[in-house]
């Protein structure tokens, strides 16, 4: 009766300390500073970078080679936040819009993970969206290779270009089937220092001029990731967004920049779609 005691109560101890160890992680996307984006669970932050999990196999990813962590929650990035950032230092955005400018050093904790940062300070990754290891537009890479052509690659994706209104995704959709976006780079709309977005459009307060009101989908900033179904379909915003999006119409999806003039526009958003919710 004693062995089947100690027996059990040895068991208890293995998965007790098996939870501690699955719950001590996270779910983030990585923005990497080549502008491709990774959805992972986060593990720990370690001297030879990112221990994450992808798809249940464990990777190590040099911390030098990412651009942004992503944590969730719905905040409107300021390009004044980034004015004061250095080499060492890394922009935290908090989930209420407050920010933080320090130096990400540890992750430890169970659930929620503790974020660790330059003097033994300790944040809930709960109450973090974001954290900037370098400024947007620091991501962009200027030399690789730029698709011969919009459309669909050879690899899965769909490049998006810049210089285009509108790319076919050559990808036919019917009413109500639901659509994931999955989007990396940064693209240029502009000559101007700050004329760089995201599938989210541009940081630096450019959705509060006047061409808001002219760019296809005024709810999305200028520069930001569009679709619509068919030629003459009604724009809709894409951006970022981790939830599934609805479609509107039977025809074929059409992926496009939301602007005006496309003839300063430079770069290319790659895009994987998935179906389903």
């Amino acid at each position: 009766m004693k062995s089947y005691t100690k027996a059990l109560m040895g068991a208890l101890v293995m998965a007790v300390a098996a939870s501690v160890v699955l719950s001590a992680q996270a779910s983030v996307t990585l923005t990497l500073r080549s502008g491709d984006t990774m959805g992972v669970t986060l593990v720990d932050l370690k001297a030879g970078g990112f221990e994450v999990e992808v798809r249940g196999a464990s990777r190590m990813i040099p911390k030098d080679q990412v651009a942004m962590v992503d944590f969730g929650g719905n905040v409107t990035v300021r390009q004044s936040w980034f004015n004061d950032m250095t080499a060492v230092d890394h922009l935290v955005v908090f989930k209420n819009g407050d920010t933080l400018l320090t130096e990400w050093t540890d992750v430890g904790g169970t659930s929620p993970l503790i974020l660790r940062f330059r003097g033994e300070r300790e944040i809930p990754s709960t109450d973090v969206a974001r954290i900037y290891l370098v400024r947007p537009g620091g991501n962009v890479t200027r030399n690789d290779r730029t698709p011969a052509s919009g459309g669909a690659q050879s690899d899965g994706s769909i490049a998006v270009m810049a210089a285009d209104p509108w790319t076919d995704s050559g990808i036919t959709v019917r009413t109500g089937d639901y659509l994931r976006f999955d989007v990396s780079r940064d693209i240029r709309f502009g000559e101007g220092d700050d004329d760089i977005s995201t599938a989210d459009g541009n940081v630096a307060g450019r959705a509060r001029s006047g061409i808001l009101r002219r760019v296809p989908v005024a709810s999305l900033p200028v520069g930001g990731l569009i679709g619509k179904v068919g030629t003459g379909g009604q724009p809709f915003s894409i951006g970022s967004a981790p939830q599934a999006i609805r479609m509107p119409a039977n025809g074929r999806l059409m992926l496009g920049i939301n602007d005006l003039t496309f003839n300063d526009n430079a770069g290319w958003f790659r895009v994987v779609v998935t179906r389903g919710r």
